[in-house]
């Protein structure tokens, strides 16, 4: 056997025993007090169908309803644990049965669906800036980060988003990467719906890591035929009634791509600076060179985590710097949890989202 034979061996089983131990508490207390098996037989007939995927976890073709099923009963499943001692509290406190255990479940389906159907949320922020010229004060910036254009996200499904940032009127919208899944079937797709985004100054956009798990060049000469300005550690001065915006890029981290230092080479001196860099843990580095404000992505905010306690996600995993606004002295950094999903299609306790953040003076 290969060791990518063995890997994707030694994964499934590793998916396997994830999704049990997350069913086992919900399923065995709905077959008691239901006293019939039929929550067993539902998480049966559901988990095997997805599992069986996952020998290709990059497939392209589009998800089957099984895999939608699989993974809304799971988070349910996920949720209704999470609920199970509060709702027996509840009990204990006098509560009636049925309305505390009732409203568990009705939580827990709602969050199950919306784990696999819900849309990206609008998250407004507001940046406050030491030395923001008065033009740029109330300069409105969209961010669209972590795309996945691919089986989970169609190119309409992007257009719907492009679609949504458009009707905001803002002033700068930027992309911060991974705008692909994998492989060459959707980079076509994806320019053309990233083409049509709109804002005063111009719509930007720099790579992230997935974007080079297919021809990287080919996918940028798409993006900037379809009007999109893709910053590969460069930058791009944007005036406002005499005040200046210096707006840059950086490259992909993951296969050492970046350059920091090169993409504020162009910085006009006391120009508030907007970078765009995939990677978070590229701000310390874009503090040290008074960068004021870092939109990134890469995190997708764990993508799966306890809802409500947003400590507990799998971003912890990966970064200190996990999803929503950070600030060090003047510096401050957005990590956007992505519109797209990678791996499985679902979001639990780490919502989709599309960012507009408001630049303020300080």
């Amino acid at each position: 056997m290969s060791s990518r034979a063995r890997f994707r061996s030694r994964f499934q089983l590793l998916a396997a025993v994830l999704v049990t131990v997350v069913q086992l508490p919900a399923v065995l207390w709905l077959c008691w007090h239901t006293r019939t098996p039929v929550p067993a037989l539902v998480a049966v007939l559901v988990s095997p169908p997805y599992l069986r995927q996952l020998h290709a976890p990059w497939a392209t073709t589009e998800p089957a309803l099984s895999t939608y099923l699989a993974l809304g009963w799971w988070a349910a499943c996920a949720v209704f644990d999470v609920l199970m001692i509060p709702a027996a509290l509840a009990v204990r406190a006098g509560v009636p049965f049925g309305a505390a255990w009732g409203l568990a479940g009705a939580i827990a389906l709602v969050m199950g669906v919306d784990t696999v159907l819900g849309r990206p949320r609008l998250r407004r922020r507001v940046v406050r800036i030491e030395g923001l010229p008065p033009e740029l004060d109330g300069y409105r910036i969209g961010q669209l980060s972590d795309v996945h254009c691919g089986p989970y996200a169609s190119e309409k499904r992007v257009t719907s988003w492009v679609a949504r940032l458009n009707t905001l009127d803002l002033d700068l919208v930027t992309v911060t990467g991974d705008l692909i899944t994998h492989g060459s079937s959707h980079v076509e797709a994806v320019a053309r719906a990233l083409g049509g985004l709109r804002a005063r100054d111009g719509a930007f956009a720099c790579m992230g890591n997935h974007d080079y798990f297919t021809d990287g060049e080919h996918l940028v000469r798409l993006l900037r035929r379809n009007g999109l300005t893709v910053l590969r550690n460069e930058g791009e001065v944007i005036e406002r009634g005499g005040a200046r915006l210096y707006v840059a890029g950086v490259d992909d981290t993951w296969t050492s791509r970046d350059d920091l230092d090169r993409a504020l080479a162009a910085r006009p001196e006391g120009a508030p600076t907007v970078l765009l860099a995939h990677d978070p843990d590229l701000f310390p580095e874009a503090e040290a060179r008074g960068v004021e404000l870092t939109l990134s992505g890469h995190t997708h905010g764990g993508q799966l985590g306890v809802p409500g306690v947003p400590r507990l996600s799998l971003g912890r995993f990966v970064t200190v710097w996990v999803a929503g606004l950070y600030r060090k002295g003047r510096s401050w950094l957005y990590v956007n949890r992505g519109a797209g999903t990678t791996g499985p299609p679902a979001r639990l306790g780490a919502p989709a989202e599309l960012a507009v953040i408001t630049l303020r003076r300080a």
